[in-house]
């Protein structure tokens, strides 16, 4: 951390990502130099198959305990000029007349509306509405349209009360400045928006029967300004009172910019609770080969962005930790280390492959490439020689494979796939690292800033008080590489000949995938 003299200024800005596991928050100048982190953790609520829930009032508290994290060993917090956020994406915070939540939202791993998606092809179709055409997407159960539908379907109490519905972050931004507002890069997934022209379709809520009025107003790009910071909540804080809120991006779209994706040629993998492989367009992106890539307004205006999603990617390596490592868990954070250096030291005691144990990463169903909410994890080629180790090393492989499959998407589009910049607990492991840039056969580079999305949101910030005139300038001046990580040749031709095994193993477990669905659990 940068030590300042007495008296020297350094303007600076605060990042919020509000996360499924936690909220992390930063605090940049304007060199890119980390002035402080906070963190605060917060649990899924699980409700059965499929279902995922959290409580907003939970992020609120665990935003405030992340704030004054950050904040703590700072001289001045009055050195703040402006907050930017990013968030979980597809999460549906539903409000009522007093901005109160309804329920708890229903956030993005949730897979319970994948009846209503073919409702949605129902009535387009009877509309003569081209989704597609207009939303550059097919429509995901986890979209806010069919969790809408859902809603009045099965909720019809709590769909009457609805006031507006948000995004996790645009609901921590309504508390920050009483402004409610949303952007168009987590509009982007609500499979309500023209991605085109970006803003609303009318045609699309007409042809859901969707009321318009349930969402804001405002619709911003990422680096506008939502609000000013409300004085009873900067002075809780030690804050100014009054400087900008900016709208921010979605998570992947935030990490984007805190890692410098601004450019068609550079693509990113970020692996946090899920997973995701992320790219740039100068035009929307359309996924015609229905391998539930999603296509997306960037946060960096004029551009658009795409990615494909591995829904509990980072959510298996925690299972991993909680399932066998509990006392582990315990006795590292008692001397202030992190148990997942544990885990990984022991997955590094084997070899590539994990002497043929293959893990699905498919805890809570797959978006990309398969878009299946009945698909379940599993290792697969388990035997007696089988230990912790391989269990470890093959979870770190299965969720690289499973990035992979959308890769290879890329490839076929076209795509040339040499270097690849990592953030996210994914990037924190040289282990891991090292399987990713075997697995893709690209070379693998970190950040100096781990933080992505917390860092865009800070940049966005930067950007929205007016400090750099674009999103460019500030990507320019803060984001700077940190490592490289290399394939081994002789590891891609081994890891070649896994994936192929992995690759072949949804298909034969689809139908089994089904049966199980239908199981009375």
């Amino acid at each position: 951390m940068k030590i300042f003299e007495e008296g020297e200024f350094m303007s600076c800005w605060m990042g919020i990502d509000v996360g499924t596991s936690g909220i992390k928050v930063i605090i940049i100048d304007e060199n890119g130099s980390v002035l402080g982190e906070g963190y605060a953790e917060q649990d899924v609520i699980l409700l059965g198959e499929g279902y995922a829930e959290q409580n907003p009032l939970v992020w609120k508290d665990s935003c405030k305990a992340a704030i004054r994290e950050a904040l703590k060993n700072k001289k001045s917090n009055q050195d703040v000029e402006a907050i930017g956020f990013s968030g979980q994406m597809q999460g549906t915070v539903f409000l009522d007349k007093d901005d109160r939540p309804i329920r708890n939202c229903i956030i993005w791993m949730d897979q319970r509306a994948a009846c209503e998606v073919g409702e949605i092809g129902t009535l387009l179709r009877a509309s003569n509405v081209n989704g597609m055409e207009i939303t550059a997407n097919h429509c995901l159960n986890t979209f806010w349209a069919p969790k809408i539908l859902w809603l009045k379907k099965h909720e019809p109490e709590n769909f009457e009360k609805i006031n507006k519905v948000l995004f996790p972050k645009d609901y921590l931004a309504l508390w920050l400045t009483g402004e409610k507002a949303i952007e168009v890069s987590d509009a982007s997934l609500t499979y309500l928006l023209d991605i085109q022209e970006r803003k609303w379709s009318d045609s699309m809520f007409h042809a859901l029967g969707i009321h318009k009025h349930i969402v804001p107003d405002r619709l911003l790009e990422s680096c506008h300004v939502v609000g000013k910071l409300r004085k009873i909540v900067a002075e809780e804080f030690g804050l100014k009172p009054g400087i900008p809120v900016i709208a921010g991006g979605g998570d992947q779209l935030a990490n984007g910019i805190g890692t410098g994706i601004i450019n068609e040629n550079i693509m990113g993998v970020s692996i946090g609770t899920s997973a995701v492989v992320f790219g740039c367009s100068k035009t929307p992106f359309y996924d015609k080969s229905n391998s539930a890539i999603q296509s997306l307004c960037h946060a960096c205006p004029d551009l658009w962005a795409y990615l494909g999603l591995s829904l509990t990617a980072g959510a298996s390596l925690k299972w991993i930790r909680e399932t066998f490592f509990k006392r582990e868990k315990k006795e590292y954070a008692q001397i202030g280390k992190d148990v997942y250096d544990y885990i990984t030291g022991i997955a590094s005691k084997t070899d590539v492959g994990s002497k043929g144990c293959v893990f699905l990463p498919y805890f809570n169903g797959d978006s990309a490439p398969n878009n299946d909410p009945n698909a379940r994890a599993c290792f697969f080629g388990m035997s007696l020689d089988t230990g912790m180790s391989e269990i470890c090393r093959s979870v770190l492989e299965g969720v690289s494979f499973s990035l992979r499959e959308t890769l290879e998407v890329c490839r076929k589009m076209g795509k040339e796939i040499h270097t690849i910049r990592v953030s996210g607990g994914g990037a924190k492991s040289a282990l891991w690292r090292q399987i990713q840039a075997d697995i893709f056969d690209a070379s693998v580079v970190t950040m100096e800033i781990e933080e992505g999305p917390a860092a865009g949101a800070a940049i966005l910030a930067a950007v929205g008080c007016g400090f750099f005139q674009t999103v460019g300038e500030g990507c320019s001046a803060i984001v700077k590489t940190d490592t490289q990580t290399d394939p081994i040749p002789e590891n891609v031709k081994r890891y070649n000949e896994y994936f192929e095994l992995y690759h072949s193993l949804y298909r034969h477990l689809k139908e089994p995938f089904d049966v199980r669905a239908g199981l009375n659990l």
